[in-house]
């Protein structure tokens, strides 16, 4: 079982850190609703995401060129590089 396989459902919402939290560090992450738990459709399992809440170097980006809010991601339920505890997480819990 992948690390992040049973984190949520369709319909439920989930933040997926881009990096580690760390002291220090602004904090980059996604949030949005689960539309597909995808197992290695893309080669690998994942939840496809529509992202409603983008967070770059600490700053919310509801709007702005690199926003991803209102697209589609992909976020792997386990990564080989840069895997860590809370990762992604469950809000709707």
């Amino acid at each position: 079982m992948l690390k992040f396989a049973n984190v949520a459902r369709v319909g439920e919402f989930i933040r997926a850190y881009d990096f580690k939290p760390m002291l220090g560090r602004p904090d980059c992450y996604l949030e949005g609703e689960v539309l597909v738990v995808m197992d290695k459709d893309l080669g690998y399992a994942a939840f496809k995401v529509l992202v409603t809440k983008d967070v770059f170097d600490g700053v919310d980006e509801p709007k702005g060129e690199h926003s991803r809010v209102g697209h589609i991601v992909y976020v792997p339920h386990e990564v080989s590089f840069m895997e860590h505890a809370g990762r992604v997480m469950n809000l709707s819990e």
